[in-house]
């Protein structure tokens, strides 16, 4: 059925969108995952035998045999649907008869929809026909469309992470993110330096995809939600704009609408000719050095063992002195950055990231550097009145107070 009429529908049926929805055409509920702690709305049934038997086959594995599931049919000339309740396990025997007869005593093809409610959505069609009036449902579709909703991108997500769902994304933490929220950040800097909007839009949405996945790691533990993170930053922009919204609550200015229009395109081409063409160049140098050589690595342009790695490493370093030696300073700077491009690949052969190696040793620093300033401070002299050496001292002690906590 057209997607712009699952709207009214479900408003019809009383189903709560709030709980989780996920909406999956039947020729596709084989390959698609979907959360199973929501509603799940399988749209285009055909009465045949084998579809309905793959259907039910799917439903009974994913839900039990015993789960019930409501089966409708949608008379759109009439702006009604009649619907039945029976177990999943009936659907391809009593579920084909219903389909048969209801479609023969309307005279008429009928849309067929199958619902499957969440636990929060338990009131159930009667196991006897039912009729439900959808006055309205014709011409849903207007320019204010329905209320703004995550939930399809939130329900995806779950999907992904449940038990059946996708191993990678199942292994995911906050911190294996990381790479790549930072990755997808500079990539919508990149859109916008090039006035790439349509790219743009690409690329806020990896980013949102992001966001949600750190969201829905967080609800897993408890911690928050989507709709948390949401109305924070809300209250937060209404509270520090007091001239603009005066009294309004977050609800109220949250009250957008949503075309639940959801039309099937396929992803608009990108200029990536070359091999090395899809790595931001406004990627941070370090990672940007790190995927450029990881990419080459793919398709062979790699040494097959360690010693050439680091022999290269040591050739680099050799021609930066040979350049600051000759005070060729231009020269200098290019070789400086070979030296720093072939110790990212050294350490990429170890499987560490120069990025993240890098902000660790930044943090150390910072740690160590604070003590050393603490010092200064605690002394009652300024940092003219102490030596390098005694600086030095200073910072060893800073080490040697991180062995006693554990910190390295």
């Amino acid at each position: 059925m057209n997607t712009a009429n699952i709207g009214p529908l479900l408003v019809k049926l009383n189903i709560d969108v709030a709980q989780g929805l996920f909406i999956v055409g039947a020729d596709q509920i084989e390959e698609t995952p979907f959360d199973l702690t929501g509603t799940l709305l399988v749209t285009d049934l055909i009465n045949d035998e084998t579809a309905l038997t793959n259907l039910t086959d799917v439903l009974k594995k994913r839900f039990g045999t015993n789960s019930q599931v409501d089966l409708y049919g949608v008379a759109l000339s009439e702006n009604n649907a009649l619907g039945k309740g029976l177990p999943v396990s009936d659907l391809s025997t009593l579920g084909a008869s219903y389909m048969t007869k209801l479609e023969a005593d309307m005279g008429e093809s009928l849309t067929w929809v199958l619902l499957h409610r969440s636990a929060e959505n338990t009131v159930r069609t009667s196991e006897n026909a039912s009729k439900i009036d959808l006055t309205g449902l014709e011409g849903a579709e207007t320019e204010e469309g329905y209320e703004f909703t995550l939930q399809p991108l939130i329900d995806v997500v779950a999907a992904l992470r449940a038990p059946d769902g996708c191993p990678w994304d199942r292994l995911q933490t906050h911190s294996t993110l990381r790479r790549y929220l930072l990755e997808e950040v500079y990539e919508v800097l990149e859109a916008i330096d090039n006035q790439d909007m349509a790219n743009l839009r690409e690329e806020l949405g990896d980013v949102l995809l992001q966001i949600v996945f750190h969201a829905r790691l967080a609800e897993e533990q408890g911690l928050f939600t989507v709709q948390d993170i949401i109305d924070d930053i809300t209250a937060k922009m209404i509270r520090r704009h007091p001239h603009v919204f005066a009294k309004a609550t977050s609800k109220e200015l949250a009250s957008t609408q949503l075309n639940w229009e959801a039309l099937k395109a396929q992803e608009p081409g990108h200029d990536k000719k070359t091999l090395l063409g899809g790595i931001s160049k406004g990627l941070p140098a370090l990672l940007g050095a790190q995927k450029l050589q990881e990419k080459a690595a793919k398709v062979g342009f790699d040494w097959d063992t360690e010693p050439p790695v680091w022999a290269k490493f040591e050739e680099e370093i050799a021609e930066f002195k040979e350049a600051i030696a000759e005070k060729d300073y231009e020269n200098a700077e290019l070789e400086g950055g070979d030296v720093l491009f072939s110790l990212i690949n050294l350490l990429r052969w170890y499987k560490i990231g120069g990025e993240n190696a890098l902000n660790r040793t930044n943090n150390k620093f910072r740690q160590r550097f604070a003590h050393v300033e603490r010092c200064v401070k605690d002394s009652g002299k300024s940092w003219k009145d102490f030596s390098l050496e005694e600086l030095d001292l200073f910072w060893e002690s800073a080490k040697v107070s991180e062995q006693k906590h554990s910190l390295k």
